[in-house]
């Protein structure tokens, strides 16, 4: 496949994305999916000592949690599950009926997902991508994007939410954004 071709897929499927509609019943799924990654994570991150209770006053949590929807949420699911994996209406025949095959077609694009943290410039939060906790972490993460993006038939939004509201729990509670912000703009509760 030429790569102009892989781009114009990569946008359809984008596009696509972007206008799925979960159905009620999804969001119940997503937000069992949700819960799930957190309840998986949350022992590995307190044991690990990677999650440190650290709550942020609201005044940093508000916009900053306005922002972390936009980039990593929807930013990162619109390359690592819009783009780079099947969507029923674009590629219906290449849409698996069961997720241990959608699974399988995730496996590259998880990968390259949690890779690509790898590459920061910051030398703060390059320290944190680095770590084999955040990594694990991450790899849990974007299992569980995948999951909801599956379950919806492809919502990016659905991904983008089950993305953002971990990152935020990670963020602004347990320690996160201490590990990857400067320390003079940190103020704890």
């Amino acid at each position: 496949m030429a790569l102009a071709a892989m781009y114009e897929v990569a946008w359809k499927r984008v596009a696509a994305a972007a206008i799925t509609t979960p159905t009620s019943g999804d969001w119940v799924q997503v937000a069992f999916i949700i819960a799930a990654t957190c309840a998986v994570s949350l022992p590995i991150g307190l044991q690990s000592k990677f999650f440190k209770w650290e709550p942020m006053k609201l005044a940093t949590v508000i916009p900053a949690a306005m922002f972390t929807i936009i980039a990593p949420g929807f930013t990162e699911e619109a390359i690592f599950r819009a783009a780079l994996l099947p969507h029923p209406s674009v590629n219906p025949k290449a849409f698996p009926a069961s997720f241990s095959q959608f699974a399988l077609t995730a496996a590259l694009p998880l990968a390259i997902f949690v890779a690509y943290h790898l590459v920061n410039p910051d030398k703060r939060a390059r320290a944190v991508f680095w770590d084999a906790r955040f990594l694990a972490l991450a790899a849990l993460l974007g299992a569980g994007c995948t999951a909801s993006y599956y379950v919806t038939g492809g919502s990016l939004v659905a991904a983008a939410l089950t993305h953002w509201l971990p990152v935020n729990l990670w963020l602004f509670l347990l320690g996160g954004w201490n590990k990857v912000q400067p320390s003079e703009g940190t103020k704890k509760e």
